[in-house]
């Protein structure tokens, strides 16, 4: 096939391509700054404040979700498709702040007795406030979106990463641990309200009742979808905090911040492809769903097939180097966590065109489905194998989760696989393999140097033979570095 075709089915519409690169760059530096941060903080403070933040952050996901009631995703969808834009703004806005209100008042009233070690570590102030300047950002980020303005929404994004992580790294040198810590997690939001409002071309409009039944079957299937989503995310991280301790979560979710990493492809375009998936099925543009959905999978598998391959063989050595000689004890279950994610890949993707075709219904169930299945496995796995557990469970979740996706889609519409590009990823990962594996035999892993090399010369030897099986992604590649004005190797 024409790769010019291709690129141009793909990203051929100038504000798509410009989107979806701005998409995948600023999740780049969004990863390696978290990333950086997180090396420094186990380092710095240990395991223990480490998991006490993810504890954090999971009460955080759960109560901004009651704050959002599903309301901004239906906004999203009902804006992009380009009717009555500010009234659906407006609409969601107000809801948004009313379900805040009830939201602080249950968790102060109601909730806050059954945390006490939460309140008691000086935490349930943050969290209110965390939840407060959240809605606030969630209001604006909607509006941006759903307008189109996905690369303006990823800028807000890498600099509200950059503001926390500032702000947290300075905290805990200067000796504030876990305050310092969500501290720099409100920063961070304060910074995307900063940004985002700059972006924001709606204003405060009138809006009726019907705008508000229009968003309701959306916001309801939306609510649940997300509930069943923040479910499969985090229940892992509470259990494992419930049936073992805040150090535990720690090493647990710190190689799984690694093993993510692999996911940053797919949740790019996923996020600047929505609003265009949306409309191109208004205006019944299914060619361009197709070839844009299938193109996206195997631009994700190029990330994330070398970054599970080499994780597997290096896991050891990269958790002793980057977090230290305690987090060891978790590479079993960095391995597992790494391979989940290519199941996570193929859900990304599906469940992005899912909701874009306006079947949130479909993603509800498959989060459901996977969240009760990923608990039901957790609450075995982890008293009998600790933290090993519990990546056993995501790992066999995620594996069904992504098999629910790619049956519910196929449902919808047939978005095949490009069959050879993926079989020419897998077999240039499997080259790489072999000369990981070599290298690693005939030359001690004894320092971070050492290791960066062969990790360098793992990539080189993927890419290389995946650009002369794939002349066609080698050419698209090309093309656009061209575009962007970077050089482009001859000897690739």
């Amino acid at each position: 096939m024409d790769p010019r075709y291709i690129v141009r089915q793909m990203l051929g519409i100038d504000t798509v391509r410009r989107q979806a690169l701005l998409s995948v760059g600023a999740n780049v530096g969004i990863t390696a700054v978290g990333y950086l941060a997180t090396v420094y903080i186990a380092h710095a403070a240990g395991a223990e404040v480490l998991g006490a933040y993810f504890l954090f952050l999971a009460y955080y996901s759960l109560a901004a979700l009651g704050a959002d009631g599903g309301m901004g995703g239906a906004a999203v969808k009902l804006i992009s498709e380009g009717k009555d834009e500010e009234a659906y703004f407006t609409a969601q806005a107000v809801i948004r702040l009313s379900l805040l209100a009830l939201c602080t008042g249950l968790i102060v009233l109601v909730i806050s007795p059954f945390m006490r070690d939460f309140s008691s570590a000086g935490l349930l102030p943050w969290l209110i406030l965390a939840l407060g300047a959240g809605a606030v950002g969630g209001i604006l980020s909607t509006g941006v979106y759903g307008g189109g303005s996905a690369g303006a929404l990823q800028v807000s994004e890498f600099a509200s990463t950059v503001v926390r992580v500032v702000v947290q790294v300075a905290s805990v040198y200067a000796g504030f641990a876990m305050a310092g810590m969500a501290g720099g997690f409100v920063a961070g939001i304060l910074a995307a309200i900063l940004i985002n409002s700059r972006f924001l071309r709606f204003h405060v409009a009138r809006f009726g009742w019907r705008h508000v039944r229009a968003m309701i079957p959306y916001a309801a299937w939306g609510f649940l979808t997300a509930l069943a989503g923040v479910l499969a995310g985090y229940a892992d991280t509470v259990l494992v905090g419930y049936f073992l301790d805040s150090t535990e979560v720690g090493y647990y979710r710190a190689p799984m911040q690694l093993a993510v990493l692999a996911l940053f492809v797919a949740t790019s375009l996923s996020t600047a492809l929505f609003p265009w998936i949306s409309r191109w099925k208004q205006e019944h543009e299914i060619e361009s769903i197709r070839h844009t959905a299938g193109r996206a999978l195997s631009y994700s598998l190029v990330l994330a097939v070398p970054l599970v391959t080499g994780g597997l063989i290096l896991g050891e050595r990269l958790l002793y180097f980057l977090y230290g000689s305690p987090f060891v004890v978790a590479t079993t279950a960095f391995s597992l966590l790494l391979l989940a994610q290519i199941g996570m890949v193929i859900f990304t993707l599906d469940a992005m065109v899912l909701g874009a075709l306006g079947q949130p219904r479909t993603v509800f169930f498959v989060n459901a489905a996977s969240a009760a299945l990923l608990i039901g496995l957790e609450l075995v796995m982890i008293p009998l194998y600790g933290i090993t557990g519990a990546a056993t469970a995501v790992f066999l979740a995620y594996l069904a989760r992504a098999a629910a996706a790619r049956w519910s889609l196929s449902c919808h519409i047939h978005i095949g696989g490009e069959r050879k590009v993926i079989g020419n990823i897998l077999a240039a990962g499997a080259v790489m393999a072999a000369v990981v594996i070599i290298l690693r035999s005939i030359i001690p892993l004894v320092h971070v140097a050492i290791l960066v090399l062969v990790i360098l010369a793992g990539a080189l030897v993927f890419f290389m033979v995946l650009f002369r099986l794939d002349r066609v992604m080698h050419d698209e590649l090309s093309q656009l570095g061209r575009h962007l004005g970077l050089p482009w190797p001859s000897w690739l």
